[in-house]
C-alpha cells in the first residue's frame, strides 16, 4: 500500500495502481500515473481490457500547500481530471 499526494492510501503493485471510477457507473482502471515534477505519462486500461488510454502532460499538480502541508486544488488539476473522463468514457 501507498499514500498517495492526496494522503490517500491506494493498493500499488509493481508500478500499477487502480483508478477510482470517474464517473458514476464506470468500470475501474488500473495503470500507472507516470507523474514527475510538474507532468506526467497516466496510462490506464479498463479491468477488461476494453478500452485504455494514455496522455502526456507538462502541466499538473501545481496546488499550493496550505498551511497544515496539505495540497489545495488548482485549475490545471480540474481541467486534467476533466479530460481524462473523457477519455474513460468517450
Amino acid at each position: 500500500m501507498v499514500i498517495s499526494r492526496e494522503g490517500r492510501s491506494i493498493d500499488y503493485c509493481l508500478g500499477r495502481h487502480p483508478l477510482e471510477p470517474l464517473s458514476p457507473g464506470q468500470d475501474s482502471y488500473w495503470g500507472y500515473g507516470g507523474t514527475v515534477w510538474g507532468g506526467g505519462t497516466p496510462a490506464m486500461a479498463r479491468a477488461d481490457g476494453g478500452r485504455q488510454w494514455c496522455v502526456a502532460v507538462s502541466l499538473q499538480h501545481w496546488n499550493e500547500i496550505d498551511a497544515s502541508g496539505r495540497p489545495q486544488p488548482h485549475t490545471v488539476d480540474a481541467a486534467q481530471a476533466a479530460f481524462h473522463r473523457l477519455a474513460a468514457t468517450g
